[in-house]
């Protein structure tokens, strides 16, 4: 029996916490800057290569010219597979009451995960790899990741890390 693994990078971008979830267009242009220019290639270097990239947002920037231009751009990097929902982010949003929080999620994923279910067809598996808009991973990350034997209601974490100052590049 097969036990292919699917390895999605969940990457909430709009849809989280307070202000309807949206900073404004000149955060999402500054944030899609810093995807483009830092987490993009921190994917594109990863020593193994199977995963999907999957951008959740609110309905509304589904005709935002900046969302457009992005899905662009990233179907023009090679080896990268993205896939864009705008129901929402599909994760769990500590900014609300538990009821209200679990209610939201519970939306976007019904409406999400229909669109994401073609990329999903084949698993025995599927990993779930939380992809803040703005953080890195090492170029092993999925390696390490899918090296661990697939069991239920597994979570995994590093423990320690790094901060990096996007304007100076400084790394701490």
């Amino acid at each position: 029996m097969s036990q292919k693994i699917v390895h999605i990078f969940s990457v909430p971008f709009t849809g989280f916490g307070s202000k309807g979830g949206f900073r404004g267009d000149r955060w999402l242009k500054e944030r899609i800057r810093i995807f483009k220019n830092f987490v993009i290639p921190s994917l594109v270097a990863q020593t193994k290569k199977e995963f999907i990239i999957w951008c959740q947002f609110r309905p509304e920037e589904e005709t935002n010219p900046q969302i457009i231009e992005l899905w662009q751009s990233m179907n023009g990097v090679r080896g990268l597979s993205p896939i864009f929902t705008f129901h929402g982010p599909c994760l769990y949003d500590d900014k609300y009451p538990d009821e209200i929080a679990r209610k939201r999620l519970l939306e976007s994923l019904t409406l999400s995960l229909p669109e994401i279910a073609p990329a999903l067809a084949e698993a025995k598996w599927v990993y779930l790899t939380c992809q803040p808009s703005d953080d890195l991973y090492s170029s092993d990350a999925v390696r390490e990741l899918q090296a661990v034997p697939s069991q239920k209601n597994l979570a995994l974490l590093w423990k320690k890390g790094y901060i990096c100052n996007y304007a100076t590049k400084e790394i701490a």
